[in-house]
């Protein structure tokens, strides 16, 4: 079984046909790491029946991918979605603004865990499309991406092919239309939406818990609480440059674990002033590099 959504010591498990509750038995909230968490939605489960038909989850399957985000002040890390392919990063044009750093730390989780990020751009009604391009461009890691509007229904099949039969978390800021796309995509799902606030252009948490969905054609979406900041935790410069095409694909540096900021025999420096590498990616690179905790 797949966990839907969890409550606490309780989840919601989808069976690929119906949901069922089933409660953590009591050895695994004992021997849980508590640093890391145990229950995540995707993650697969195994089960079993008391005499009176209360299910309880027995064993948590290892997971294949994870995306998971620094929390707290003791090392904490909050597993958000388990088990999936891709995660699509859900950004707006406007109300709320686009958010270039977001976008590049949801990159990082996503490839640290295992899964293929792309970017997704709602609300492109309120901008002229080669003003949104431009955006993107300059300010983004270059991700594969796909350019939507919910209300005009612009680039939602688009949207809807990248999701068909793969396993997709979604993640945001809040406010972006994630819950409004994801009801356009599976109407038939109810699905809570809500207004961005006119006072301070910040969205409104329309989705309180990662929350599981299946697609009629095949696919499962997790779809995940609006956030307006994401902490990496400790970060090797390495993970940074992953997400950089132009950097990754430098030629060796002199130094193996270069930082790319001043060290000799930088083939990235090198390529920046060539102008091989592009100065707005570089620095994209540089700001996330100083933001992130390197080790």
């Amino acid at each position: 079984m797949i966990v839907a959504q969890v409550f606490g010591a309780t989840a919601m498990l989808w069976d690929g046909g119906s949901r069922v509750e089933a409660a953590l038995a009591k050895r695994l909230k004992m021997g849980a790491d508590r640093r890391t968490t145990i229950l995540a939605v995707g993650d697969e489960v195994d089960v079993e029946r008391d005499a009176r038909g209360n299910l309880s989850i027995i064993a948590v399957s290892p997971r294949r991918t994870y995306l998971s985000r620094a929390a707290g002040q003791q090392g904490e890390v909050q597993v958000i979605a388990a088990n999936a392919e891709q995660a699509v990063i859900v950004s707006s044009v406007a109300e709320p603004p686009f958010r270039p750093g977001l976008v590049d730390r949801w990159a990082l989780l996503a490839l640290r865990g295992g899964m293929t990020p792309y970017l997704c751009v709602n609300k492109v009604d309120l901008l002229p499309p080669e003003e949104v391009e431009r955006e993107i461009a300059e300010a983004a890691a270059p991700l594969p991406h796909v350019l939507v509007s919910a209300k005009t229904g612009v680039g939602v099949k688009e949207l809807h092919d990248l999701l068909r039969g793969r396993i997709t978390v979604l993640v945001g800021h809040s406010g972006v239309g994630k819950s409004s796309l994801l009801h356009e995509i599976i109407p038939e799902e109810e699905i809570s939406t809500g207004e961005v606030s006119a006072k301070n252009l910040k969205g409104r948490h329309t989705t309180t818990s990662s929350r599981l969905y299946h697609l009629p054609e095949g696919g499962i979406v997790i779809d995940t609480p609006g956030v307006r900041s994401v902490s990496l935790g400790p970060t090797t410069a390495r993970e940074v440059a992953a997400i950089f095409a132009e950097i990754r694909g430098a030629a060796p540096c002199r130094f193996r674990e270069c930082t790319h900021r001043m060290e000799p025999g930088c083939s990235v420096l090198a390529g920046v002033e060539a102008g091989e590498i592009p100065r707005q990616v570089y620095g994209r690179y540089r700001k996330l590099l100083l933001e992130a905790e390197v080790t």
